[in-house]
């Protein structure tokens, strides 16, 4: 904890707005889901989740953008605020006296939109006033943050969503406020006005900023890994979720009956129950390897753990699955992220986070079509793809970082 009050007064500002808008969001986000089945129907609630996603996406690349222009506090200022302001309407919408779901739609499309919107000025912020030092030890206490924040926000949702909505909400408004004024007072700006980049706010000129990444080939590589990486760790919201679903053996542990989708909740938990209560230990212990050594062994890890368990079925070996993937996942995490801020170009850092969180989706859409050709290559086909997506992200992982040494060099 003391390394923590070394640290930046900016940096130490943004993990608690993480947790603050992390713990809303969970606590509200997954829960929208049945509210809008509810009252829209599963067809409709589809349609308008894509669009919330692709709103947040072209959201992100034009935050990106902007907090090369305009400065990272002004894009974390607009896109917080915009937050709150989604929380708030969709709070008044949801009272005991009048309730408007399509109204209460428009707020939550807001809220995502700010908080997309804001995530590059966030991460370049942090990036601006951090070392290559002290970058791995800020990302892992960052991951700490994030899944001890999602750990509060489900509770609270899953206790006070259904009987007390109203008040979630009220709380979730506040605390996007609470947020605001903590950037508005005490966060200052880290990028200073001469090397902000000399161009104009439009469409055509957010495209221009992002067409000078495509000739970047080092960061390219690395976010081909990247997307290999997250068609790994999001294997557990789609074909591991059906996996277990479908072929899980039930068994009853200390008095609880245990099925395929309690299943995958115990992994969850035992994977962020680990992060909160290791992380910090797990930092410590492999401080001393190379981001390159940790990233290649976290992955490997984390990938060959998750094609083992679309192979089992039984209780005790996904336990312990689960508990080896996730040290591979705080072995990979800090030094991955360490090594993307290392590969963006230091004078368009917006930009270069823009478009890493673009390319998220991309992961996702590859993760979801594995649950589509299941049915053509089963569980060893699917659990092949994943060793397969493993590789992919290693191997261009490797091949970036040859070339960021090479650079150091000239």
């Amino acid at each position: 904890m003391s390394d923590f009050f070394k640290l930046d007064r900016n940096i130490q500002l943004r993990m608690v707005i993480m947790f603050i808008t992390i713990a809303i969001g969970s606590s509200v986000g997954p829960n929208m889901t049945i509210y809008y089945v509810a009252y829209f129907g599963a067809g409709i609630t589809g349609i308008l989740l894509v669009f919330v996603q692709v709103a947040g996406f072209i959201a992100g690349l034009y935050g990106g953008h902007l907090a090369d222009v305009w400065g990272r506090k002004r894009v974390m200022l607009s896109g917080i605020a915009a937050m709150a302001v989604g929380y708030t309407i969709a709070a008044t919408m949801n009272s005991p006296m009048y309730i408007n779901p399509y109204v209460t739609f428009l707020g939550f499309l807001l809220a995502t939109v700010g908080m997309s919107f804001a995530s590059p000025a966030e991460e370049a912020m942090m990036i601006d006033v951090s070392t290559l030092k002290n970058r791995k030890f800020i990302y892992a206490m960052m991951y700490w943050v994030i899944n001890f924040s999602v750990m509060i926000g489900a509770a609270l949702g899953g206790w006070f969503f259904k009987t007390a909505r109203f008040e979630l909400l009220i709380g979730t408004a506040i605390g996007a406020i609470i947020s605001l004024i903590i950037v508005m007072i005490w966060v200052t700006e880290t990028f200073q006005k001469e090397k902000r980049q000399n161009t104009g706010q439009s469409v055509l000129d957010v495209l221009k900023s992002y067409r000078t990444i495509f000739s970047d080939q080092r960061y390219l590589k690395f976010m081909v890994a990247g997307v290999g990486a997250v068609v790994v760790f999001s294997s557990p919201d789609y074909y591991l979720a059906a996996h277990l679903a479908e072929t899980f053996h039930s068994v009853t542990v200390l008095g609880i009956q245990i099925f395929g989708q309690r299943m995958l909740s115990v992994i969850t938990i035992v994977n962020t129950v680990m992060i909160v209560l290791l992380m910090g230990t797990m930092t410590k212990l492999f401080s001393n390897w190379s981001n390159l050594k940790a990233s290649l062994v976290g992955i490997a890890i984390q990938g060959g753990s998750f094609a083992l368990m679309l192979l089992l079925n039984d209780f005790w070996p996904l336990f312990i699955v689960a508990i080896v993937l996730t040290i591979g996942e705080m072995i990979v995490t800090p030094a991955n992220q360490s090594l993307r801020a290392e590969m963006m170009n230091q004078n368009k850092v917006g930009v270069y986070s823009g478009f890493s969180a673009a390319t998220r989706p991309l992961g996702y859409i590859l993760s979801s079509g594995i649950v589509s050709i299941s049915i053509v290559i089963g569980h060893i086909g699917a659990a092949i793809l994943l060793l397969v997506a493993t590789g992919v992200s290693m191997w261009f992982t490797y091949l970036a970082v040859v070339m960021l040494r090479e650079n150091r060099t000239k």
